[in-house]
């Protein structure tokens, strides 16, 4: 300890006599050390901390398959089959979230809602703050209206009152007693922003049939010592017991069961993981310059290295007060990095994205001891190769007045020049993924949508069943609606739509075609099937291509009609003319007849793959659940409020809620990809700069190192340019073989992160060579200036050189 004491004290000395190598080291290493540190939080938060739930490791997650193999939830009979048939798992809870309104107070609302079933919150092991939570039985149909609020809702709608008796909250129309109230602090699964919970009997629609839709998602604990593959093995023999049991209902589907963490991960960990691997490369390319740095800073102490080593100190101990000092830079960079990351994880966080969890991301425990290690790591990392070169001095060179043999200088120049490929090389593997995330976005943003997105505002509502129950009333509410919003100044044209595109609204069902020979029982076709009124498609931009539009003689009492998008008429009557042809809907045994084709039109995802659609008569199926679309003259978020006031004409206690341009919800489309671009668009210029300085400065301490021999050549008659191209070619040399290099890491690791990509191989020929165009010619910048001050030399001065 005495001699680690004397080391740091010698170590400290060192670097105030030489404050701007400090300083440029520190904040070198600040800037990378951050950086990692930063990102390493939100990977810490995503990917890495246990989720904040009862049994995080053993939470899984159980869905039905349908035909087409997207995933669906289940109907209360189904999952009480695999709850009871599963004994892997422990327990199993039924849960679906949903907005819904609250009325009584100033002024309708509209809040996150769940219903549940009635082990919920014994489930997430949850106690209550104030009151209960739901008892056994209390999910049955019939029961009590009960409701558990969180804290949040309990002090803004009960004023905090602990005395929960005859307290009630008006919801979707009908009275609930508030039973209970947890903390704040929890978060529902899937939907972070519930406030309020009800049992699962009173989910609008609910009708508890094997049929009566799958709306329930369902968690489970696995049993201690049970595996995945063990439960998805069982949830495969319940599927196939319920097909034979109930064909007409199970026949062709299957189930799946997945770590509920890997579920909610699955999409952003290569985006993360990439992040991730890109700061660490920045890290390494700052470790190769300050390398450089002490190189060049240890030929001007081989004289003290030398005088150490013959007065008896081992080449053990002068490594180890070399590695003292790289040590102390890489502490002292660590801290300043801890301050970086503070900063660049606020700014993080402001960037728009969909990543979950991302709001915990803090400089927690593990996050600093993160800092602290690659503290560490950097300073052994880019002290340990100058500490052995200069710990192994020729004395009998080093002694001798400026003595500094051509072989040694010759040796360190080398290790300077490997120094500088390897950052050119890793400069390049980010600059090509930046530049391959680049050419993908910007395909991606060529992506038509099939629709205009500009100018158009869009809102929600549901109707409480308990007002609207017959078809009428709710027919005539949507149409008021059109009316009073189509009188708004500014407001163009107005439409309602189930679910509007971007919104993450949307619904599929298995089809037949009386025509034609039914399918297979369970691998019957899948359409999107929507509503829309008879103007949708005029207010969002989508081309009408034939046949005719909604009309008023669609009314309930005639034969439902539909219209379908190009993609569904290709498929199924490819040679055909569609008008007329008929399709039934499985589900509820409608029979619509097509009456028009539209354009196609991107539903969820810029990037998915056009499915068939169709469009039915909102006048025809109503219903309680709308989205209002308008396409506005002036900005469209401007007439939020003459809208709000519009529809509450209609009626004073109807709640609205997601007041939205749609060009929002197309750029939150592809947040995360911004994001991603963004930073690795950062991450590689930054890559960029550290490597050219890098590069400039070795150029210059070789040309500096080269002033006699300069001055000789300039003296037997060299011309300029004949320096010039002496200089350059020594540094583009070195470029070269980094690039080559970079070539080949880049062409190896980019496949990684091939699903990151749209319509571009992750071997993309024209991004490699723009890019390596792009870094050679900066890197002939960075070598050209210190060449071009190489020709200036005059050779009178360089002969007096040392």
């Amino acid at each position: 300890m005495q001699i680690l004491r004397q080391d740091l004290r010698y170590a400290t000395r060192m670097l105030t006599k030489k404050p701007m190598f400090a300083i440029v080291a520190i904040i070198t290493l600040a800037l990378g050390i951050g950086a990692n540190t930063a990102i390493f939080s939100v990977v810490n938060a995503v990917l890495l901390r246990s989720l904040p739930y009862h049994k995080p490791n053993q939470l899984v997650i159980l869905s039905t398959i349908g035909s087409s193999g997207a995933r669906d939830g289940f109907s209360g009979p189904e999952a009480q089959d695999f709850q009871s048939r599963m004994p892997s798992l422990e327990d199993l809870t039924l849960f679906q979230s949903q907005s819904v309104n609250v009325t009584g107070g100033e002024r309708p609302d509209r809040v996150r809602g769940a219903f549940v079933s009635a082990n919920y919150f014994k489930f997430f092991n949850l106690s209550p703050v104030v009151g209960r939570t739901f008892a056994d039985g209390e999910d049955r149909p019939g029961g009590a209206k009960i409701a558990v609020v969180n804290e949040k809702m309990w002090r803004e709608r009960l004023s905090g009152d602990r005395n929960l008796d005859g307290k009630k909250l008006i919801l979707n129309g009908e009275p609930y007693s508030v039973i209970g109230v947890v903390t704040a602090s929890f978060k529902h699964p899937l939907d972070q922003d519930v406030e309020v919970w009800m049992p699962v009997a009173n989910y609008p629609g609910n009708t508890n049939q094997r049929d009566g839709g799958r709306f329930l998602i369902a968690l489970g604990h696995l049993n201690a010592g049970a595996s995945l593959s063990q439960a998805q093995a069982e949830a495969n023999t319940v599927a196939s017991q319920l097909a034979q049991a109930y064909p007409n209902e199970n026949l062709g589907r299957t189930a799946r069961v997945e770590s509920f963490r890997e579920l909610m991960v699955r999409d952003v960990r290569p985006m993360l993981w990439l992040l991730f691997a890109a700061v660490g490369v920045i890290l390494l390319i700052a470790c190769a310059n300050l390398a450089n740095l002490l190189l060049a800073r240890g030929l001007a102490r081989h004289r003290e290295i030398a005088v150490r080593a013959a007065m008896g100190a081992s080449r053990w101990r002068l490594i180890r007060q070399l590695l003292t000092e790289t040590t102390l830079i890489g502490l002292l960079g660590g801290a300043g990095g801890i301050l970086v990351a503070y900063w660049g994880l606020y700014g993080l966080l402001k960037l728009p994205q969909n990543f979950v969890n991302t709001e915990d991301a803090t400089l927690d425990t593990r996050v600093l001891l993160f800092a602290l290690a690659a503290s560490l790591l950097t300073g052994w990392l880019f002290g340990l190769l100058p500490a052995l070169q200069l710990a192994k001095p020729d004395l009998q060179s080093f002694l001798k007045e400026g003595g500094r043999s051509s072989g040694e200088g010759a040796r360190w120049n080398r290790v300077r020049g490997g120094f500088v490929v390897a950052q050119v090389a890793l400069s390049l593997l980010l600059l090509v993924s930046a530049g391959l995330l680049i050419r993908s976005f910007d395909k991606l943003l060529r992506v038509s949508v099939g629709f205009k997105p500009e100018q158009l505002l869009s809102l929600e509502y549901r109707l409480p069943r308990s007002k609207y129950r017959e078809v009428p009333a709710q027919w005539n509410f949507h149409r008021q609606v059109i009316d009073r919003i189509q009188e708004v100044p500014g407001v163009q044209s107005v439409a309602l739509v189930r679910g509007l595109p971007f919104s993450g609204n949307g619904a599929s069902a298995p089809i037949t075609l009386p025509d034609r020979e039914a399918p297979v029982k369970g691998r019957e076709p899948e359409v999107m099937v929507n509503t829309a009124t008879p103007n949708y498609f005029e207010t969002m931009g989508i081309p009408f291509i034939k046949g005719r539009l909604f009309g008023n003689e669609d009314r309930p009492d005639t034969t439902p009609v539909a219209i379908i998008n190009q993609t569904m008429a290709q498929k199924f009557w490819p040679h055909q003319e569609p008008l007329g042809k008929q399709v039934k809907l499985i589900q509820d045994g409608t029979t619509v007849t097509i009456v028009g084709v539209v354009g196609d039109a991107k539903h969820y995802w810029l990037e998915e793959e056009q499915r068939p659609q169709m469009y039915n008569a909102y006048s025809q199926q109503p219903g309680y659940f709308a989205t209002v679309v308008i396409r506005t003259a002036v900005e469209p978020l401007s007439l939020s409020e003459p809208v709000r006031k519009a529809l509450w004409q209609v009626d004073a206690d109807q709640p609205m809620w997601k007041m939205r341009t749609v060009e929002f919800l197309v750029n939150r489309s592809v947040a995360d990809r911004k994001f991603l671009l963004a930073l690795m668009g950062i991450f590689a210029s930054l890559a960029l700069v550290l490597t050219m300085i890098g590069l400039y400065g070795v150029i210059s301490y070789l040309v500096n190192q080269r002033t006699q021999e300069i001055g000789i050549r300039m003296a037997l008659g060299a011309q300029a340019r004949d320096i010039l191209q002496m200089v350059l070619k020594q540094g583009m040399v070195l470029v070269l073989t980094g690039v080559v290099l970079g070539l080949a890491a880049a062409w190896l690791s980019t496949r990684l992160m091939a699903r990151l990509l749209y319509q571009v191989s992750a071997t993309d020929p024209l991004t490699f060579v723009v890019i390596s165009g792009l870094l050679i010619a900066v890197a002939l910048l960075a070598c050209y200036l210190p060449a071009r001050r190489a020709t200036k030399v005059d050779p009178l001065v360089a002969l007096r050189y040392e």
